[in-house]
């Protein structure tokens, strides 16, 4: 390091220099190579020239600019013994003999120290490992040109010289021992101070552990402790002890003044002894164990309460109760017994130091018990208190006053504990019951306007009051549900009763309970109770014979506590006339969106009626004689009607019986055709049926369907393949045909001088407005001379034909142009073509098409057209006939000449 900073500081002076305008080509260097010495060295200055030729050359040599020596003819000079007045610049310069040249060297800096220096020693890590070894490194201010010197010493041993290393500063060591060093500069006998001793310890194979000195789960402020180092593998070894801790109670450390025992006491524990705890053993001065495991020491700062439980808390007889004192960890754990023979008395203790945390006993009394543990005794808080009762045999009972175990907000109850009669004791009563903070000890409760938190299980003990742990058997549990007040519920089995006759009425409250008595009113509820006189009554029934409104209430109790009012009942006479809801028109079936009028009409007498509806329907029906209605899902269902003299509405007919209107789609009619091929001019038949009927009041109209979005007729290629993805529905626009403007009463019709060929259709209307079905799908009819000059051709002329085969389709006549049509019943379209007539259609110059069959055709009837005249009809099915191995064998019979 110290030679590179010398170069770096040369060629600084040299680049000065020449910046400066003088020329360079001498350099001085120091022995020692360090730009810092200390008082004492010697240092050797060489002055190095550039030349071969060295002895044509004198030097002089430079301290801050001023000569410290004559001329001289050698390049060296030496300084025997430095001092810190030495410091400064150091420059030499090379004259040469024979001329005025002299070279000029870079200028030194030396730094003379006034103290020697101390070496350092530092360890690759803290102590030797089993087995291996560490490396010590000695270091002088971390300069250059140093040997060093290393020395050790044992504990009952001089100082020892172990090695001298001129080149390594780094010593390998296997043993523990206290190690130091010093430098010395190389070549000279020039020392370093030396460094401070460092301890190195050699880790043996021996393993330590902390653990606790008793081997409790849980320790507990206040126990006396203590933890103890252990040894795996020791023998016989004279161990000393070092212990630290991560706990607010430190143990004092370092290697002369650490705990030297195994046992570490805590002493008295509180939660500032909670921490890890490590300890590691030492053999001698330089060996010792690893540090062990942390202990995780935790110190609960709550003594623990046991809790006491018995298996009865009453004694029966000559009989005992088992008591069982629980504290966690119970094996770690003895146990104190007490008892008390009332509340105010002083504990008495039963048994002590127990092992066992059960015992029986035979005597009333109240008991508690704690637990202890440690050689010094440690206890935990006291248990709870249990008290243990002697159960004389009677037992007492619970009786409600009234009966009613059922019982409404604000109604008043008695709830009593009842002993036998021949037990000869003073009592006093303890009770169990909801929602109370107090316990009464009178054999009476009495509850007065009961609410919902009076609501639960009663039960009941007498004490003897002589001897308070003498009592009765509970009694059994009898069970008070108080409910909101009730309302009354009031029924008819009629609403109307004939002249003459009556109705009978029932009231009732809910949920069922006893000790009701009834109340009825007519009119307003506020009224008067009905009496006897005027109203026949009998309990719950009662029968009523005149027209109004009635209500009723439930009563109960002394007070009478009453329920709510029911809901009111109208009753009313019923007139003679009968109502009846009519349909117009009247149809046996009806269809969504068809419109209908609905009439209520009264049979006998001319008297003025008003009229009320109701339906099943989600629509409200208007209290009018008749309305209109175009029927969808929510107005289908069943509709009734009565009607209410005016003047006297409580006089009514009585409903009428259902109508029912339905919601079904209106039935699509089916066109049919015959015949479909006939001579030009000939007449054909539309026959318009599936459905629609001339008695069900439905007319017939008749369309022509002209295709509405038929594509550009192509030209006819020479051959195609067959594209099933190329189909789809066809559109039609409908043209009503003359003489059906207002439809027919018959469901045919028929065409006359047919002489094209066209597609047509049918649908039923009736009602005003008219209410249509849908159009029927389209059927097609051709004229055919069949001495048309025009024919179709198939070949090869074979029944059958099989795929990769190619068919030949030919039309002939006297026309050079023609077209080529197909009619199928599948509504599909082909090659932007209509189905049902046309699933391919075009027109051509040429005579023949080639149809390739790798695909199947399309089945249907095939025909050539030219101007008004039509060909022979050729059928062509489209199957595969049967199954050879695991190819399908496809074959397309032909008919030929079918019309």
């Amino acid at each position: 390091m110290g030679n590179s900073l010398l170069r770096v500081l040369s060629l600084f002076l040299m680049n000065t220099l020449l910046s400066s305008g003088h020329i360079e080509y001498a350099e001085l260097t120091f022995e020692p190579n360090s730009t810092t010495l200390y008082s004492g060295e010697h240092v050797i200055l060489t002055c190095h020239i550039r030349e071969a030729n060295v002895s044509e050359w004198f030097y002089e040599f430079k301290w801050n600019d001023k000569p410290m020596v004559p001329i001289t003819s050698t390049n060296v000079f030496r300084i025997p013994e430095l001092t810190p007045d030495r410091n400064g610049d150091y420059q030499c310069i090379a004259h040469h003999n024979s001329s005025e040249e002299n070279k000029r060297s870079n200028r030194a800096t030396l730094s003379v120290s006034a103290h020697r220096p101390r070496a350092t020693v530092r360890a690759s890590r803290t102590s030797i490992p089993v087995g291996g070894s560490l490396t010590l490194t000695c270091s002088v201010e971390e300069s250059a040109g140093w040997s060093y010197d290393w020395f050790t010493r044992s504990p009952d041993a001089e100082e020892t010289t172990i090695a001298t290393n001129p080149v390594h500063n780094s010593l390998s060591i296997s043993q523990g021992g206290s190690y130091w060093c010093r430098g010395r500069r190389t070549h000279s006998d020039f020392c370093s101070e030396k460094s401070h001793v460092h301890h190195i310890d050699r880790t043996l194979s021996n393993r330590s552990f902390v653990v606790l000195q008793h081997n409790w789960t849980q320790i507990f402020s206040g126990e006396t402790i203590s933890v103890r180092c252990e040894i795996q593998g020791g023998g016989d070894t004279q161990w000393e002890y070092e212990w630290r801790t991560t706990s607010s109670h430190q143990p004092v450390t370092g290697p002369d003044t650490a705990p030297t025992h195994s046992e570490y006491r805590l002493g008295t524990a509180s939660v500032f002894h909670s921490g890890e705890y490590w300890c590691k053993a030492r053999a001698d001065w330089y060996s010792s164990t690893e540090w062990s495991e942390a202990f995780q020491l935790r110190v609960t700062p709550d003594k623990p309460r046991p809790r006491l439980t018995a298996d009865n808390t009453t004694i029966t007889g000559k009989g005992s109760v088992a008591l069982s004192c629980s504290v966690e960890n119970a094996s770690e754990w003895r146990y104190d017994w007490f008892r008390r023979t009332s509340a105010s008395s002083a504990a008495q203790i039963l048994r002590y130091n127990e092992t066992d945390d059960g015992i029986s006993i035979s005597e009333e009394g109240i008991y508690s018990c704690r637990g202890r543990r440690g050689d010094t005794t440690f206890l935990t808080e006291d248990s709870n208190r249990v008290t243990i009762e002697n159960r004389v045999s009677h037992k007492a009972s619970v009786a409600l006053q009234p009966d009613w175990c059922l019982v409404f907000s604000g109604e008043t109850i008695t709830v009593r504990c009842e002993v036998p009669a021949d037990v000869p004791a003073e009592w006093e009563y303890e009770w169990t019951k909801p929602n109370s903070t107090t316990v009464p000890t009178h054999n009476e409760y009495r509850i007065v306007n009961a609410s919902s938190s009076d609501s639960g299980s009663y039960r009941c003990l007498a004490k003897d009051k002589k001897n308070l742990n003498s009592t009765t058997e509970w009694s059994d549990d009898v069970t008070l549900t108080v409910s909101e007040r009730p309302a009354a519920n009031l029924s008819a089995d009629h609403r109307a009763f004939p002249v003459g006759g009556s109705v009978l009425l029932t009231c009732s409250v809910g949920p069922a309970s006893p000790g009701w008595k009834y109340y009825w009113y007519r009119g307003e509820k506020t009224s008067e109770p009905l009496t006897d006189e005027d109203f026949k009554s009998h309990g719950q029934s009662a029968s009523a014979s005149r027209e109004g409104l009635y209500w009723c209430r439930g009563g109960r109790g002394d007070p009478v506590h009453y329920t709510q009012y029911s809901h009111s009942v109208r009753i009313h006479g019923i007139v003679h006339n009968r109502a009846a809801a009519t349909l117009q028109p009247n149809w046996t079936n009806t269809y969504r969106g068809e419109a209908v009028t609905l009439r209520c009409e009264i049979q006998g007498g001319d008297s003025e009626w008003e009229y009320e509806w109701t339906a099943t329907s989600s629509h409200a029906p208007p209290n009018t004689k008749e309305f209109r209605i175009s029927l969808g899902s929510d107005l289908s269902g069943s509709y009734w009607c009565q009607g209410r003299l005016k003047g006297a509405r409580q006089n009514s007919t009585g409903w009428s019986a259902p109508l029912t209107l339905s919601n079904a789609a209106a039935p699509r009619p089916v066109v049919t055709v015959s015949p479909s091929w006939l001579t030009p001019g000939a007449s054909g038949t539309l026959t318009c049926g599936g459905g629609p009927h001339p008695t069900a009041g439905w007319r017939f109209y008749w369309y022509r369907a002209h295709p509405i979005s038929l594509d550009p007729v192509p030209r006819c290629p020479q051959s195609f393949r067959y594209d099933p993805s190329d189909m789809h529905i066809p559109e039609f626009s409908y043209e009503l045909l003359p003489g059906s403007d207002g439809g027919t009463e018959q469901n045919s019709f028929v065409i006359r001088g047919l002489t094209e060929s066209a597609g047509y259709a049918c649908r039923a209307g009736r009602g005003d407005p008219v209410f249509y079905t849908e159009y029927s799908k389209t059927k097609w009819v051709w004229p055919v001379d069949s001495y048309s000059s025009v024919s179709l051709t198939v070949s090869p002329d074979s029944v059958q034909h099989f795929r990769h085969d190619q068919v030949r389709l030919t039309c002939e006549g006297n026309s050079d142009k023609w077209r080529l049509s197909m009619f199928t019943g599948d509504r599909v379209r082909l090659f932007g073509l209509w189905d049902d007539l046309r699933l391919f259609e075009c027109e051509s110059q040429e005579t023949s098409l080639t149809w390739n069959m790798d695909h199947l055709p399309p089945s249907g009837v095939y025909w050539c057209e030219s101007g008004s005249e039509i060909s022979n009809a050729v059928n062509i099915t489209a199957g595969c006939s049967f199954s050879l191995n695991l190819f399908t064998l496809c074959m397309f019979p032909t008919s030929h000449n079918v019309i």
